[in-house]
């Protein structure tokens, strides 16, 4: 006895409807989590990378990853040492945050200026001292700064760009002291 209709023939249905589901947008081949970290371009195409990056995605990026904590609300540093909450004070540690702001004196400077003095940090510089914790001086950062390694192409960016965005604020700050990285002798300088 044959069975109706043949199973040969129920296989090349599902295959053929999944397939038109799949042409359509229907369903994905991927779970939706992959697509938590795309963001919309200007031509409404989804990236992941630099060239999606935003000021509005750095600025909500700074306040998830408690930058602003340290660098203050506007980014420009902190003149008063800091604490670090649940650590012992240690003498040989002074953490004053740095200006982050692109104040050429006493900030990131600005890349695309021709005064190569005012230039500071390049995006790529600004990018590795986030994720790998070295400044433009090959120096590592003290260990106190917390370091994303695994931060995304976009997110990165996204901080620079508002970074780049914001008022220039002339601060002085004090360089930070963590021997032996850095020292009370290197502290003046820039």
């Amino acid at each position: 006895m044959q069975r109706w209709p043949p199973m040969r023939m129920v296989n090349l249905q599902v295959s053929s409807l999944a397939a038109l589901a799949l042409a359509l947008g229907l369903i994905a081949c991927a779970p939706e989590s992959t697509n938590a970290n795309l963001a919309p371009t200007n031509d409404g195409i989804t990236g992941t990378g630099r060239e999606a990056a935003t000021a509005a995605k750095g600025a909500e990026a700074v306040v998830k990853r408690k930058c602003v904590t340290c660098h203050g609300e506007d980014m420009s540093g902190a003149t008063k040492q800091l604490a670090i909450p649940g650590q012992a004070a240690d003498e040989r540690v002074e953490l004053f945050p740095p200006n982050l702001t692109p104040d050429f004196t006493t900030g990131l400077g600005d890349p695309a200026e021709k005064d190569l003095a005012k230039r500071g940090y390049s995006d790529d510089l600004l990018a590795r001292a986030i994720r790998q914790g070295f400044d433009r001086n090959d120096q590592e950062l003290c260990p106190q700064m917390k370091h994303f390694a695994e931060m995304s192409d976009f997110e990165v960016y996204s901080i620079v760009k508002y970074l780049r965005s914001l008022p220039p604020v002339k601060k002085k700050i004090l360089r930070s002291v963590c021997a032996p990285l850095k020292t009370k002798v290197d502290q003046t300088r820039k």
